[in-house]
């Protein structure tokens, strides 16, 4: 401002030593991270991974493309957050995951769940752009586990429909039809009631709740009457290139 004024060009060091012997020193916002961690940032933002599914939600066996997604669980006490990953190809709850906070943590340890029971090496992960799913220690656990990720545009919930779906049936059939809409979601339920409903429900829909794309059977059902099939087709050294249906 002294340069476009005046014509004059002082140092910074010169002029903050005036403003402190002048008292005008301004009010600076206070960094929230340390330098460091904004450059981290910057990295992690340019190596964001590719969507690889381009809204493609099929998968032609068990075990191949996974999506994943976290959802706001409202209660009276507190809002609690569920993590959950599904099968692309039946639509299945694999694994899932309630907690307190909705941070990178709680998105690596839904993950550790699924590796548990699966390997898990040269699959697909698609999440959202969201910091949890980006972080540094997400990623690298994706890549300890031999899995690809793959990101939806920012900003675009179609990208990663399936979850949405997911999460619109679970608002929808368990807690909105139990309990009202607007009572849960202006937090007039206690927080033990919604995670009461929440729990047994994720069971009704693997195991019971059927599914019109997969010819009226739940999902678990589905997995097991037509998984045989495709390794059973496997054993005899053939090539399949979609879901038996």
């Amino acid at each position: 401002m002294i340069k476009n004024h005046f014509g004059e060009t002082i140092s910074q060091k010169k002029i903050l030593r005036l403003m402190q012997e002048n008292d005008v020193l301004s009010v600076v916002r206070r960094k929230r991270y340390k330098q460091d961690v904004y450059e981290k940032m910057k990295e992690t933002l340019k190596n964001i991974p590719k969507n690889l599914l381009q809204r493609d939600f099929s998968a032609p066996e068990p075990n191949k493309v996974y999506v994943t997604d976290i959802t706001y669980l409202y209660g009276r006490e507190r809002i609690d957050y569920l993590s959950i990953i599904v099968d692309l190809y039946n639509k299945e709850i694999v694994a899932w995951q309630i907690s307190k906070h909705p941070d990178k943590e709680l998105c690596i340890e839904t993950l550790n769940i699924l590796a548990s029971k699966r390997d898990l090496r040269g699959t697909i992960i698609h999440t959202d752009q969201g910091s949890s799913y980006l972080s540094h220690d997400f990623r690298n656990k994706v890549l300890e586990l031999g899995m690809i990720q793959s990101c939806s545009a920012r900003g675009e919930c179609w990208d990663n429909a399936v979850m949405e779906s997911v999460n619109g049936i679970i608002k929808t059939e368990c807690l909105y039809n139990r309990f009202g809409k607007s009572k849960f979601k202006n937090r007039q339920i206690q927080i033990e009631n919604v995670i009461e409903a929440v729990i047994p429900f994720i069971g009704y829909y693997n195991n019971e709740r059927p599914k019109s794309e997969l010819g009226g059977l739940p999902p678990v059902q589905f997995r097991l009457q037509n998984n045989s099939v495709v390794t059973a087709t496997k054993h005899n050294k053939k090539v399949i290139t979609a879901a038996v249906f």
